[in-house]
Protein backbone atom coordinates (compact mmCIF):
# COMPACT_ATOMS: atom_id res chain seq x y z
CA UNK A 1 0.00 0.00 0.00
CA UNK A 2 1.36 3.44 -0.98
CA UNK A 3 -0.61 5.47 1.56
CA UNK A 4 -1.81 9.04 1.27
CA UNK A 5 0.70 11.10 -0.78
CA UNK A 6 -0.36 14.24 1.07
CA UNK A 7 1.00 12.78 4.32
CA UNK A 8 4.34 12.30 2.59
CA UNK A 9 4.15 15.91 1.46
CA UNK A 10 3.47 17.06 5.03
CA UNK A 11 6.64 15.25 6.08
CA UNK A 12 8.58 17.80 4.04
CA UNK A 13 7.45 20.45 6.50
CA UNK A 14 8.76 18.53 9.50
CA UNK A 15 12.03 17.38 7.93
CA UNK A 16 15.11 18.43 9.88
CA UNK A 17 18.09 19.04 7.60
CA UNK A 18 20.53 21.88 6.79
CA UNK A 19 18.75 22.47 3.45
CA UNK A 20 15.39 22.59 5.23
CA UNK A 21 16.66 25.16 7.73
CA UNK A 22 18.57 27.36 5.31
CA UNK A 23 15.90 27.74 2.61
CA UNK A 24 12.63 26.38 3.94
CA UNK A 25 10.34 27.91 1.32
CA UNK A 26 12.53 26.82 -1.59
CA UNK A 27 12.86 23.33 -0.06
CA UNK A 28 9.07 22.97 0.24
CA UNK A 29 8.34 24.20 -3.28
CA UNK A 30 10.79 21.73 -4.85
CA UNK A 31 7.96 19.18 -4.70
CA UNK A 32 4.45 19.93 -5.94
CA UNK A 33 1.65 19.03 -3.50
CA UNK A 34 -0.58 16.13 -4.64
CA UNK A 35 -3.47 18.50 -5.30
CA UNK A 36 -1.25 20.72 -7.45
CA UNK A 37 -2.28 23.71 -5.35
CA UNK A 38 0.40 25.18 -3.10
CA UNK A 39 -0.36 26.71 0.27
CA UNK A 40 -0.71 30.45 -0.17
CA UNK A 41 -1.00 32.89 2.69
CA UNK A 42 -2.12 36.26 1.37
CA UNK A 43 -0.36 38.94 3.36
CA UNK A 44 -0.71 42.71 3.49
CA UNK A 45 3.02 43.16 3.12
CA UNK A 46 3.13 41.17 -0.14
CA UNK A 47 0.21 43.17 -1.54
CA UNK A 48 1.95 46.39 -0.52
CA UNK A 49 5.22 45.43 -2.21
CA UNK A 50 3.64 44.22 -5.45
CA UNK A 51 0.60 46.42 -5.94
CA UNK A 52 1.51 49.63 -4.14
CA UNK A 53 5.29 49.95 -4.15
CA UNK A 54 7.03 48.29 -7.07
CA UNK A 55 4.28 49.24 -9.46
CA UNK A 56 5.37 52.89 -9.04
CA UNK A 57 7.48 54.66 -11.61
CA UNK A 58 10.15 55.52 -9.04
CA UNK A 59 9.68 53.36 -5.95
CA UNK A 60 11.90 53.69 -2.87
CA UNK A 61 14.30 50.92 -1.91
CA UNK A 62 13.24 48.38 0.73
CA UNK A 63 15.15 46.50 3.40
CA UNK A 64 13.38 43.48 4.89
CA UNK A 65 14.63 42.35 8.30
CA UNK A 66 13.43 39.58 10.58
CA UNK A 67 14.30 36.13 11.83
CA UNK A 68 15.13 33.19 9.60
CA UNK A 69 11.74 31.85 8.56
CA UNK A 70 9.85 35.16 8.58
CA UNK A 71 9.49 35.11 4.78
CA UNK A 72 12.19 37.52 3.59
CA UNK A 73 13.39 35.24 0.78
CA UNK A 74 9.80 34.37 -0.15
CA UNK A 75 8.89 38.04 -0.56
CA UNK A 76 12.01 38.66 -2.65
CA UNK A 77 11.03 35.81 -4.94
CA UNK A 78 7.46 37.11 -5.26
CA UNK A 79 8.72 40.59 -6.23
CA UNK A 80 11.13 39.10 -8.77
CA UNK A 81 8.33 36.97 -10.24
CA UNK A 82 6.04 40.00 -10.42
CA UNK A 83 8.59 42.26 -12.13
CA UNK A 84 9.90 39.54 -14.47
CA UNK A 85 6.52 38.07 -15.39
CA UNK A 86 7.66 34.66 -14.11
CA UNK A 87 10.24 33.32 -11.70
CA UNK A 88 13.70 34.09 -13.19
CA UNK A 89 15.38 30.94 -14.47
CA UNK A 90 18.62 31.64 -12.62
CA UNK A 91 16.90 32.60 -9.35
CA UNK A 92 18.07 29.54 -7.39
CA UNK A 93 21.71 29.79 -8.44
CA UNK A 94 22.45 33.42 -7.61
CA UNK A 95 22.50 35.34 -4.34
CA UNK A 96 21.23 38.47 -6.10
CA UNK A 97 19.13 39.24 -9.15
CA UNK A 98 18.96 42.39 -11.25
CA UNK A 99 16.68 43.53 -14.04
CA UNK A 100 16.54 46.73 -16.05
CA UNK A 101 12.99 48.05 -16.17
CA UNK A 102 11.60 51.05 -18.03
CA UNK A 103 12.24 53.61 -15.30
CA UNK A 104 14.70 51.98 -12.93
CA UNK A 105 17.11 49.12 -12.43
CA UNK A 106 15.93 46.73 -9.68
CA UNK A 107 18.51 44.84 -7.63
CA UNK A 108 17.25 42.13 -5.30
CA UNK A 109 19.63 40.72 -2.72
CA UNK A 110 18.05 37.54 -1.35
CA UNK A 111 20.09 37.44 1.86
CA UNK A 112 22.73 39.90 3.04
CA UNK A 113 24.21 37.14 5.22
CA UNK A 114 24.88 34.89 2.20
CA UNK A 115 27.29 37.30 0.52
CA UNK A 116 30.69 38.17 1.91
CA UNK A 117 31.27 41.24 4.04
CA UNK A 118 32.93 43.11 1.17
CA UNK A 119 30.03 42.38 -1.20
CA UNK A 120 27.49 43.34 1.47
CA UNK A 121 29.35 46.58 2.10
CA UNK A 122 29.28 47.34 -1.62
CA UNK A 123 25.50 46.80 -1.83
CA UNK A 124 24.88 49.15 1.10
CA UNK A 125 27.19 51.80 -0.36
CA UNK A 126 25.26 51.66 -3.62
CA UNK A 127 22.04 51.98 -1.64
CA UNK A 128 23.44 54.99 0.23
CA UNK A 129 24.59 56.55 -3.06
CA UNK A 130 21.06 56.28 -4.46
CA UNK A 131 19.97 58.77 -1.77
CA UNK A 132 22.09 61.49 -3.33
CA UNK A 133 21.44 61.00 -7.03
CA UNK A 134 18.36 60.88 -9.20
CA UNK A 135 17.76 57.25 -8.43
CA UNK A 136 18.01 54.77 -11.25
CA UNK A 137 18.90 51.89 -8.94
CA UNK A 138 16.26 50.54 -6.56
CA UNK A 139 17.12 47.85 -4.03
CA UNK A 140 15.18 45.11 -2.27
CA UNK A 141 17.47 43.65 0.39
CA UNK A 142 16.68 40.81 2.78
CA UNK A 143 18.88 41.16 5.82
CA UNK A 144 19.37 39.74 9.27
CA UNK A 145 19.24 42.74 11.60
CA UNK A 146 22.51 41.88 13.34
CA UNK A 147 24.43 41.52 10.06
CA UNK A 148 22.85 44.71 8.72
CA UNK A 149 23.87 46.75 11.77
CA UNK A 150 27.36 45.24 11.76
CA UNK A 151 28.10 46.30 8.17
CA UNK A 152 26.54 49.74 8.63
CA UNK A 153 28.58 50.39 11.77
CA UNK A 154 31.90 49.81 9.98
CA UNK A 155 31.30 52.24 7.15
CA UNK A 156 31.95 55.79 8.33
CA UNK A 157 30.51 57.18 5.11
CA UNK A 158 27.26 55.22 5.74
CA UNK A 159 26.29 57.50 8.63
CA UNK A 160 23.09 58.87 7.02
CA UNK A 161 21.93 55.44 5.87
CA UNK A 162 22.71 53.98 9.30
CA UNK A 163 20.69 56.71 11.04
CA UNK A 164 17.74 56.13 8.70
CA UNK A 165 17.81 52.36 9.24
CA UNK A 166 18.11 52.64 13.02
CA UNK A 167 15.27 55.16 13.22
CA UNK A 168 12.92 52.88 11.28
CA UNK A 169 13.93 49.78 13.23
CA UNK A 170 13.18 51.71 16.42
CA UNK A 171 10.05 53.65 15.42
CA UNK A 172 8.60 51.51 12.64
CA UNK A 173 8.65 51.77 8.83
CA UNK A 174 8.59 55.21 7.22
CA UNK A 175 6.16 54.50 4.41
CA UNK A 176 6.30 58.14 3.27
CA UNK A 177 10.03 57.95 2.53
CA UNK A 178 11.11 58.46 -1.07
CA UNK A 179 14.46 56.76 -0.48
CA UNK A 180 14.13 53.76 1.83
CA UNK A 181 11.54 51.78 3.75
CA UNK A 182 12.78 49.37 6.44
CA UNK A 183 10.27 46.65 7.34
CA UNK A 184 10.86 44.38 10.32
CA UNK A 185 8.91 41.16 9.73
CA UNK A 186 9.15 40.36 13.46
CA UNK A 187 6.28 42.82 13.86
CA UNK A 188 3.89 40.59 11.91
CA UNK A 189 1.27 38.66 13.93
CA UNK A 190 1.83 35.05 12.90
CA UNK A 191 -1.36 34.10 14.75
CA UNK A 192 -3.40 35.75 12.00
CA UNK A 193 -2.31 32.99 9.56
CA UNK A 194 -2.95 29.94 11.76
CA UNK A 195 -6.54 29.30 10.68
CA UNK A 196 -5.79 29.82 6.98
CA UNK A 197 -2.89 27.37 7.12
CA UNK A 198 -4.97 24.75 8.95
CA UNK A 199 -7.76 25.18 6.42
CA UNK A 200 -5.34 24.24 3.64
CA UNK A 201 -3.73 21.37 5.59
CA UNK A 202 -7.11 19.82 6.42
CA UNK A 203 -8.94 20.41 3.12
CA UNK A 204 -11.14 17.39 2.34
CA UNK A 205 -9.47 16.75 -1.01
CA UNK A 206 -6.13 16.12 0.65
CA UNK A 207 -7.54 13.21 2.65
CA UNK A 208 -9.68 11.28 0.16
CA UNK A 209 -6.87 8.77 -0.33
CA UNK A 210 -7.37 7.68 3.30
CA UNK A 211 -10.81 6.20 2.60
CA UNK A 212 -9.42 2.93 1.23
CA UNK A 213 -6.75 2.48 3.89
CA UNK A 214 -7.25 -0.61 6.10
CA UNK A 215 -5.94 1.31 9.14
CA UNK A 216 -8.19 4.32 8.58
CA UNK A 217 -10.37 3.71 11.66
CA UNK A 218 -7.32 3.60 13.93
CA UNK A 219 -5.18 6.22 12.21
CA UNK A 220 -4.30 9.25 14.38
CA UNK A 221 -3.14 11.23 11.33
CA UNK A 222 -6.52 11.04 9.61
CA UNK A 223 -8.28 11.66 12.95
CA UNK A 224 -6.16 14.76 13.57
CA UNK A 225 -6.87 16.15 10.12
CA UNK A 226 -10.63 15.85 10.71
CA UNK A 227 -10.50 17.42 14.17
CA UNK A 228 -8.27 20.30 13.06
CA UNK A 229 -10.87 21.33 10.50
CA UNK A 230 -13.34 22.23 13.31
CA UNK A 231 -13.76 25.92 14.11
CA UNK A 232 -13.62 25.53 17.88
CA UNK A 233 -10.29 23.72 17.69
CA UNK A 234 -8.71 26.05 15.13
CA UNK A 235 -9.77 28.98 17.32
CA UNK A 236 -7.94 27.42 20.27
CA UNK A 237 -4.84 26.89 18.13
CA UNK A 238 -4.94 30.54 17.16
CA UNK A 239 -5.47 31.45 20.82
CA UNK A 240 -2.22 29.69 21.79
CA UNK A 241 -0.30 31.66 19.19
CA UNK A 242 -1.88 34.91 20.35
CA UNK A 243 -0.85 34.18 23.94
CA UNK A 244 2.75 33.76 22.76
CA UNK A 245 2.52 37.11 21.00
CA UNK A 246 1.08 38.74 24.13
CA UNK A 247 4.23 37.44 25.84
CA UNK A 248 6.37 39.12 23.15
CA UNK A 249 7.38 35.74 21.74
CA UNK A 250 7.54 35.92 17.97
CA UNK A 251 6.91 32.68 16.06
CA UNK A 252 8.02 32.79 12.45
CA UNK A 253 5.81 31.65 9.57
CA UNK A 254 8.21 28.75 9.00
CA UNK A 255 8.04 27.60 12.63
CA UNK A 256 4.26 27.87 12.58
CA UNK A 257 3.94 25.70 9.45
CA UNK A 258 6.34 23.10 10.85
CA UNK A 259 4.38 23.00 14.09
CA UNK A 260 0.94 22.73 12.45
CA UNK A 261 2.13 19.96 10.13
CA UNK A 262 3.59 18.05 13.07
CA UNK A 263 0.36 18.53 15.04
CA UNK A 264 -1.34 16.50 12.30
CA UNK A 265 1.23 13.79 11.65
CA UNK A 266 2.95 13.48 15.04
CA UNK A 267 6.05 12.59 13.01
CA UNK A 268 4.32 9.43 11.73
CA UNK A 269 4.00 8.22 8.13
CA UNK A 270 1.26 6.16 6.49
CA UNK A 271 3.64 3.23 6.24
CA UNK A 272 4.36 3.28 10.00
CA UNK A 273 0.67 3.46 10.89
CA UNK A 274 -0.31 0.59 8.61
CA UNK A 275 2.61 -1.57 9.78
CA UNK A 276 1.71 -1.08 13.44
CA UNK A 277 -1.95 -1.79 12.68
CA UNK A 278 -1.24 -5.00 10.78
CA UNK A 279 1.33 -6.28 13.26
CA UNK A 280 -0.77 -5.93 16.39
CA UNK A 281 -4.03 -4.02 16.25
CA UNK A 282 -4.77 -4.09 20.00
CA UNK A 283 -1.25 -2.90 20.89
CA UNK A 284 -1.54 -0.14 18.29
CA UNK A 285 -4.84 1.06 19.77
CA UNK A 286 -3.10 1.41 23.12
CA UNK A 287 -0.36 3.49 21.47
CA UNK A 288 -2.61 5.77 19.40
CA UNK A 289 -3.34 8.34 22.19
CA UNK A 290 0.33 9.37 22.09
CA UNK A 291 -0.15 10.81 18.59
CA UNK A 292 -3.43 12.74 18.81
CA UNK A 293 -3.21 16.40 17.83
CA UNK A 294 -3.44 17.92 21.31
CA UNK A 295 -0.49 15.77 22.39
CA UNK A 296 1.44 16.66 19.24
CA UNK A 297 0.95 20.39 19.89
CA UNK A 298 3.44 20.08 22.75
CA UNK A 299 5.61 17.50 20.98
CA UNK A 300 4.69 14.74 23.43
CA UNK A 301 6.13 12.03 21.16
CA UNK A 302 8.80 14.09 19.42
CA UNK A 303 12.42 13.03 19.66
CA UNK A 304 14.92 15.39 21.28
CA UNK A 305 16.35 16.54 17.95
CA UNK A 306 13.00 17.64 16.55
CA UNK A 307 11.89 19.16 19.84
CA UNK A 308 15.06 21.27 19.91
CA UNK A 309 14.62 22.46 16.32
CA UNK A 310 10.86 23.11 16.55
CA UNK A 311 10.88 26.52 18.23
CA UNK A 312 7.08 26.71 18.39
CA UNK A 313 6.98 23.55 20.52
CA UNK A 314 9.73 24.85 22.79
CA UNK A 315 7.84 28.11 23.33
CA UNK A 316 4.47 26.42 23.83
CA UNK A 317 5.96 24.15 26.47
CA UNK A 318 5.59 27.16 28.81
CA UNK A 319 1.81 26.93 28.27
CA UNK A 320 1.32 23.19 28.72
CA UNK A 321 -2.26 23.10 29.96
CA UNK A 322 -2.07 19.42 30.88
CA UNK A 323 -0.01 20.19 33.98
CA UNK A 324 -2.51 22.55 35.65
CA UNK A 325 -5.08 21.11 38.06
CA UNK A 326 -8.29 23.16 38.05
CA UNK A 327 -11.15 21.76 40.11
CA UNK A 328 -13.92 22.64 37.63
CA UNK A 329 -12.01 20.92 34.83
CA UNK A 330 -10.87 17.84 36.75
CA UNK A 331 -14.33 17.40 38.29
CA UNK A 332 -15.88 17.44 34.83
CA UNK A 333 -13.38 14.87 33.55
CA UNK A 334 -13.90 12.55 36.49
CA UNK A 335 -17.62 12.90 37.31
CA UNK A 336 -19.12 14.68 34.31
CA UNK A 337 -20.42 17.44 36.62
CA UNK A 338 -20.51 20.95 35.23
CA UNK A 339 -22.49 24.17 35.23
CA UNK A 340 -23.03 23.90 31.47
CA UNK A 341 -26.33 22.67 30.10
CA UNK A 342 -26.61 18.90 29.61
CA UNK A 343 -23.15 18.16 31.04
CA UNK A 344 -23.53 14.40 30.63
CA UNK A 345 -24.15 14.82 26.90
CA UNK A 346 -21.15 17.13 26.57
CA UNK A 347 -19.00 14.70 28.53
CA UNK A 348 -20.11 11.78 26.39
CA UNK A 349 -19.42 13.74 23.20
CA UNK A 350 -15.88 14.75 24.23
CA UNK A 351 -14.90 11.51 25.99
CA UNK A 352 -16.73 9.04 23.81
CA UNK A 353 -15.33 5.64 22.88
CA UNK A 354 -13.15 7.22 20.27
CA UNK A 355 -9.69 6.84 18.85
CA UNK A 356 -7.91 9.40 21.00
CA UNK A 357 -8.87 7.81 24.34
CA UNK A 358 -8.01 4.24 23.49
CA UNK A 359 -11.62 3.16 22.88
CA UNK A 360 -13.14 1.68 26.08
CA UNK A 361 -10.07 1.80 28.27
CA UNK A 362 -10.61 5.36 29.50
CA UNK A 363 -14.24 4.75 30.48
CA UNK A 364 -13.42 1.48 32.21
CA UNK A 365 -10.73 3.08 34.35
CA UNK A 366 -12.93 6.10 35.09
CA UNK A 367 -15.75 3.84 36.28
CA UNK A 368 -13.32 1.85 38.41
CA UNK A 369 -12.01 5.05 39.98
CA UNK A 370 -15.51 6.35 40.78
CA UNK A 371 -16.92 3.09 42.12
CA UNK A 372 -13.86 1.93 44.03
CA UNK A 373 -14.01 -1.59 45.42
CA UNK A 374 -11.64 -4.45 44.79
CA UNK A 375 -10.30 -2.88 41.61
CA UNK A 376 -9.22 0.31 43.40
CA UNK A 377 -5.49 0.87 43.88
CA UNK A 378 -3.88 0.37 47.25
CA UNK A 379 -3.26 3.49 49.38
CA UNK A 380 0.39 3.70 48.30
CA UNK A 381 -0.51 3.41 44.60
CA UNK A 382 -1.72 5.99 42.10
CA UNK A 383 -4.90 5.17 40.23
CA UNK A 384 -4.23 4.40 36.59
CA UNK A 385 -7.15 6.69 35.74
CA UNK A 386 -5.39 9.74 37.21
CA UNK A 387 -2.67 9.25 34.62
CA UNK A 388 -5.29 10.22 32.04
CA UNK A 389 -5.86 13.67 33.58
CA UNK A 390 -3.09 15.61 31.74
CA UNK A 391 -4.23 13.99 28.47
CA UNK A 392 -7.87 14.89 29.12
CA UNK A 393 -7.11 18.45 30.21
CA UNK A 394 -5.42 19.08 26.89
CA UNK A 395 -8.39 17.58 25.07
CA UNK A 396 -10.82 19.79 26.97
CA UNK A 397 -8.69 22.84 26.27
CA UNK A 398 -9.33 22.38 22.57
CA UNK A 399 -12.77 20.77 22.51
CA UNK A 400 -14.80 22.22 25.40
CA UNK A 401 -16.50 25.46 24.44
CA UNK A 402 -16.32 26.86 28.00
CA UNK A 403 -13.47 29.26 27.29
CA UNK A 404 -13.60 30.97 30.67
CA UNK A 405 -13.06 27.63 32.41
CA UNK A 406 -10.47 26.10 30.11
CA UNK A 407 -8.43 29.32 30.04
CA UNK A 408 -7.84 28.69 33.74
CA UNK A 409 -5.65 25.78 32.67
CA UNK A 410 -3.22 28.42 31.45
CA UNK A 411 -0.36 29.21 33.85
CA UNK A 412 -1.56 32.83 33.81
CA UNK A 413 -4.15 33.46 36.51
CA UNK A 414 -5.27 36.80 35.09
CA UNK A 415 -5.40 35.97 31.38
CA UNK A 416 -9.20 36.37 31.11
CA UNK A 417 -8.99 39.83 32.69
CA UNK A 418 -6.16 40.73 30.31
CA UNK A 419 -8.36 39.82 27.34
CA UNK A 420 -11.18 41.97 28.72
CA UNK A 421 -8.85 44.93 29.02
CA UNK A 422 -7.64 44.47 25.46
CA UNK A 423 -11.29 44.55 24.37
CA UNK A 424 -11.71 47.88 26.16
CA UNK A 425 -14.03 46.85 29.01
CA UNK A 426 -14.27 50.16 30.90
CA UNK A 427 -15.21 48.84 34.35
CA UNK A 428 -12.40 46.31 34.19
CA UNK A 429 -9.94 48.99 33.05
CA UNK A 430 -10.66 51.18 36.10
CA UNK A 431 -10.38 48.40 38.69
CA UNK A 432 -7.30 46.94 36.98
CA UNK A 433 -5.64 50.36 37.04
CA UNK A 434 -6.00 50.51 40.83
CA UNK A 435 -4.60 46.99 41.16
CA UNK A 436 -1.67 47.90 38.92
CA UNK A 437 -0.93 50.93 41.11
CA UNK A 438 -0.76 48.64 44.14
CA UNK A 439 1.43 46.17 42.26
CA UNK A 440 3.80 48.93 41.17
CA UNK A 441 3.98 50.35 44.70
CA UNK A 442 4.99 46.97 46.08
CA UNK A 443 7.49 46.42 43.28
CA UNK A 444 9.02 49.91 43.52
CA UNK A 445 9.35 49.92 47.32
CA UNK A 446 9.87 46.25 48.09
CA UNK A 447 7.31 46.70 50.88
CA UNK A 448 3.82 45.27 51.39
CA UNK A 449 2.03 48.60 50.84
CA UNK A 450 -1.76 48.92 50.59
CA UNK A 451 -2.36 52.19 48.72
CA UNK A 452 -4.12 51.92 45.35
CA UNK A 453 -4.71 55.67 44.88
CA UNK A 454 -1.15 57.00 44.49
CA UNK A 455 2.01 55.66 42.89
CA UNK A 456 4.98 56.19 45.18
CA UNK A 457 8.18 56.25 43.16
CA UNK A 458 10.95 55.47 45.62
CA UNK A 459 14.71 55.75 45.54
CA UNK A 460 17.12 52.95 46.23
CA UNK A 461 16.99 51.73 49.80
CA UNK A 462 18.59 53.91 52.43
CA UNK A 463 19.51 51.70 55.39
CA UNK A 464 18.85 52.93 58.93
CA UNK A 465 19.86 50.41 61.57
CA UNK A 466 18.22 47.12 60.45
CA UNK A 467 15.15 48.57 58.72
CA UNK A 468 15.32 49.37 54.98
CA UNK A 469 13.84 52.84 54.36
CA UNK A 470 12.67 53.59 50.78
CA UNK A 471 12.74 57.34 50.16
CA UNK A 472 9.74 58.66 48.19
CA UNK A 473 10.85 60.92 45.35
CA UNK A 474 7.65 61.27 43.30
CA UNK A 475 3.92 60.92 44.10
CA UNK A 476 1.62 60.29 41.13
CA UNK A 477 -2.14 60.25 41.84
CA UNK A 478 -4.42 57.65 40.27
CA UNK A 479 -6.16 60.23 38.09
CA UNK A 480 -2.82 60.89 36.34
CA UNK A 481 -2.84 57.35 34.97
CA UNK A 482 -4.53 56.29 31.76
CA UNK A 483 -4.84 52.55 31.11
CA UNK A 484 -6.09 51.72 27.63
CA UNK A 485 -5.79 49.22 24.78
CA UNK A 486 -4.03 50.49 21.67
CA UNK A 487 -4.80 49.02 18.26
CA UNK A 488 -1.85 47.83 16.19
CA UNK A 489 -3.92 47.51 13.02
CA UNK A 490 -1.91 48.44 9.93
CA UNK A 491 -2.77 48.78 6.27
CA UNK A 492 0.62 47.33 5.33
CA UNK A 493 1.67 44.92 8.10
CA UNK A 494 -0.36 41.95 9.30
CA UNK A 495 -0.69 43.11 12.91
CA UNK A 496 -3.94 41.96 14.45
CA UNK A 497 -3.34 42.27 18.20
CA UNK A 498 -4.05 45.17 20.52
CA UNK A 499 -1.54 46.30 23.14
CA UNK A 500 -2.25 47.35 26.70
CA UNK A 501 -0.66 50.71 27.43
CA UNK A 502 -0.20 52.62 30.69
CA UNK A 503 0.21 56.36 30.15
CA UNK A 504 1.48 58.21 33.23
CA UNK A 505 1.13 62.00 33.32
CA UNK A 506 3.42 64.12 35.51
CA UNK A 507 2.38 65.31 38.99
CA UNK A 508 1.07 68.84 39.47
CA UNK A 509 3.64 71.62 38.90
CA UNK A 510 5.95 69.29 36.99
CA UNK A 511 6.35 70.20 33.35
CA UNK A 512 7.21 67.03 31.49
CA UNK A 513 5.88 64.75 28.80
CA UNK A 514 3.91 61.67 29.89
CA UNK A 515 5.72 58.37 30.32
CA UNK A 516 4.21 55.43 28.45
CA UNK A 517 4.73 51.80 29.41
CA UNK A 518 3.53 48.83 27.39
CA UNK A 519 2.09 46.07 29.58
CA UNK A 520 2.43 42.66 27.99
CA UNK A 521 0.78 39.59 29.52
CA UNK A 522 3.83 38.67 31.58
CA UNK A 523 4.15 42.12 33.20
CA UNK A 524 0.40 42.24 33.80
CA UNK A 525 0.42 38.83 35.47
CA UNK A 526 3.35 39.81 37.69
CA UNK A 527 1.85 43.10 38.90
CA UNK A 528 -1.58 41.60 39.46
CA UNK A 529 -0.06 38.80 41.52
CA UNK A 530 1.87 41.34 43.57
CA UNK A 531 -1.32 43.34 44.14
CA UNK A 532 -3.14 40.19 45.27
CA UNK A 533 -0.46 39.37 47.83
CA UNK A 534 1.74 37.13 45.70
CA UNK A 535 5.39 36.73 46.59
CA UNK A 536 7.98 38.85 44.85
CA UNK A 537 10.01 35.89 43.60
CA UNK A 538 7.32 34.68 41.15
CA UNK A 539 8.17 36.03 37.67
CA UNK A 540 10.62 38.52 39.17
CA UNK A 541 13.46 37.39 36.92
CA UNK A 542 11.28 38.03 33.85
CA UNK A 543 9.72 41.33 34.93
CA UNK A 544 11.78 43.19 37.52
CA UNK A 545 14.22 44.68 34.99
CA UNK A 546 11.46 46.30 32.92
CA UNK A 547 9.76 47.57 36.10
CA UNK A 548 13.06 49.01 37.31
CA UNK A 549 13.44 50.76 33.96
CA UNK A 550 9.95 52.23 34.33
CA UNK A 551 10.85 53.44 37.81
CA UNK A 552 14.05 55.07 36.54
CA UNK A 553 12.11 56.74 33.70
CA UNK A 554 9.58 58.18 36.16
CA UNK A 555 12.34 59.55 38.37
CA UNK A 556 14.31 61.06 35.49
CA UNK A 557 11.19 62.65 33.93
CA UNK A 558 9.19 63.71 36.97
CA UNK A 559 11.57 64.22 39.91
CA UNK A 560 12.41 67.87 40.46
CA UNK A 561 14.13 69.62 43.35
CA UNK A 562 11.57 71.99 44.88
CA UNK A 563 14.12 74.24 46.56
CA UNK A 564 13.75 72.62 49.97
CA UNK A 565 16.60 70.38 50.97
CA UNK A 566 15.46 69.90 54.54
CA UNK A 567 12.65 67.39 53.96
CA UNK A 568 12.30 63.76 53.02
CA UNK A 569 9.27 61.46 52.71
CA UNK A 570 9.73 57.78 53.48
CA UNK A 571 7.92 54.61 54.57
CA UNK A 572 8.43 53.30 58.07
CA UNK A 573 7.07 50.21 59.80
CA UNK A 574 4.15 51.00 62.11
CA UNK A 575 2.87 47.89 63.91
CA UNK A 576 1.45 45.64 61.17
CA UNK A 577 1.66 48.10 58.27
CA UNK A 578 3.91 50.66 56.63
CA UNK A 579 3.13 54.33 57.20
CA UNK A 580 4.19 57.21 54.99
CA UNK A 581 6.25 59.58 57.14
CA UNK A 582 7.85 62.98 56.65
CA UNK A 583 11.00 64.18 58.32
CA UNK A 584 12.03 67.83 58.15
CA UNK A 585 14.06 70.51 59.84
CA UNK A 586 12.00 73.41 61.17
CA UNK A 587 12.93 77.09 61.39
CA UNK A 588 14.66 76.46 64.71
CA UNK A 589 16.76 73.74 63.13
CA UNK A 590 14.97 71.05 65.10
CA UNK A 591 14.29 67.68 63.40
CA UNK A 592 10.57 67.00 63.20
CA UNK A 593 8.72 63.82 62.23
CA UNK A 594 5.10 63.57 61.05
CA UNK A 595 2.85 61.06 59.34
CA UNK A 596 0.55 61.11 56.35
CA UNK A 597 2.68 63.26 54.04
CA UNK A 598 1.34 63.30 50.49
Amino acid sequence: MSGNPFVDYLKRYTTISPEHEAAFDEFITQTEPPSGSYLRLDTKIEKFLLSDLFSKKHPPSVILTGNAGDGKTYLCRQVATYLNGSLPRDWEEKSSWAKQLADFNIIILKDLSEVGEAAGDEFLHRLAYSYQETAHEVFLIAANEGRLRAILSKGEDLHDLRADVEAQLRDGPNFASQHLIVINLNQISTSSFVKKALEWFTATGNWKACEECPANSTCPIHYNAKKLSEDLITNRFQHLYKVLEYLDIHVTIRDMLIHLAYSITGGMSCYQVVQKYLENKSAWIEEVPRYVYYQNVWGASADDSFRYKALAIRNLSKLNVGDSSVFAVDDFIITGSSTVSSPSEVHKEIFSESLDLGFKRFEQERTSYLQGGATSPKPDQVSSFLKWLPHCRRKLFFEWDQNEIVNRLSPFSFIELYFKLLDGDQSSLYSAKRDLVLGLNRSFSGLFLTNREVIYVTSQYAHAVEQPVPIVLVNIPLENLELSPISKQSAVLDQELNELNLKIYPPAKVKASPVEWRINLLRFEYLMRRSQGGTANILSAECELSIRQLKDDLISHFYQEDGTTNRIDFFAADRNRYQLQRMWVDENEHIRLGGGAA
